[in-house]
């Protein structure tokens, strides 16, 4: 018997640094465009996971700070947004501040909570 927990959170092969940095530039991209102020995002290799996902912390309008653990494959195999063609289970996860989400949950979970707007 076959039993999925998170599939997609398992190691990234073939993962590039180069491919990270361009994934959490949209990743940023689509947070603003969700309404969340990115004022900025920074590499921090220190907190590699060391599986194909390099680390970057994000810094927010509202002054939090969100580690973002980013696949280093190409865009078309890491942004999941649940469209026409895109099946989940192709898509590695991201991690957000140590919790694994696909893209299109891992934006959601970077809203701040309710106590904290």
């Amino acid at each position: 018997m076959t039993v999925f927990i998170n599939p997609g959170s398992g190691p990234v092969n073939d993962a590039s640094e180069e491919h990270a940095a361009a994934n959490i530039t949209v990743f940023a991209d689509d947070l603003r465009q969700a309404g969340l102020g990115v004022a900025g995002c920074a590499r921090t290799s220190a907190s590699d996971y060391g599986d194909g996902r390099y680390a970057f912390t994000l810094t927010m309008d509202d002054d939090r700070t969100i580690e973002i653990q980013m696949p280093g494959l190409p865009i078309a195999q890491v942004r999941y947004l649940d469209e026409d063609g895109q099946n989940i289970w192709d898509f590695p996860r991201l991690y957000v501040d140590d919790s694994s989400w696909v893209w299109k949950f891992a934006l959601a979970v970077c809203e701040p909570d309710e106590d904290e707007t």
